[in-house]
């Protein structure tokens, strides 16, 4: 399968306010989870998982001028979360070295998964960029969030055939 059968949605608004950067975390913390339970997402960015309190910081640390960019990334669930079973962080993080990569510097970002209370599975990402992206970086986070989703697709379904395969030598 090529990266081109399948893509990964990524979505992409953004702001200057540092204040809507603080509304976007509350969002990523705020997801119902099933059965109507509220669930609470753990933030989390390269370092680890991280405390709302923190993700404020990284906020309130931002240079003034910094756009401050909600993403959010889904893997194709046909083609590339097929058993809900990537590593969705992994994704992400692939994902944002490619921003870092269109903007020439580290940068900033706070992520949290969401992954019971929609049919796809998916992840918020709060960052914080030092210049507006262009719909050719755009273009490249979602082939970057692609590539990672469909790289541990293909290890998944290697390790699976592998465990099948050995499993019919025991039974003969």
């Amino acid at each position: 399968m090529k990266a081109k059968d399948t893509m990964a949605i990524v979505k992409a608004s953004y702001k200057r306010s540092p204040q809507w950067g603080k509304l976007a975390i509350k969002y990523m913390q705020r997801a119902e989870g099933k059965n109507g339970k509220r669930e609470v997402p753990t933030l989390f960015n390269f370092d680890g998982a991280m405390e709302r309190k923190e993700a404020y910081q990284v906020i309130h640390e931002a240079k003034k001028g910094s756009y401050f960019f909600r993403f959010l990334i889904s893997p194709d669930p046909v083609k590339e979360d097929t058993n809900r079973d990537i590593f969705l962080r992994e994704v992400t993080e692939k994902t944002m070295l490619g921003v870092e990569d269109c903007v020439g510097q580290q940068i900033q970002w706070v992520a949290a998964t969401h992954d019971d209370h929609a049919p796809h599975r998916h992840v918020h990402v709060l960052a914080i960029l030092p210049k507006r992206l262009q719909v050719q970086d755009l273009q490249e986070m979602r082939q970057s969030a692609t590539e990672a989703a469909l790289f541990q697709r293909r290890q998944r379904d290697a390790i699976y055939e592998a465990r099948q395969k050995q499993e019919r030598g025991k039974k003969e």
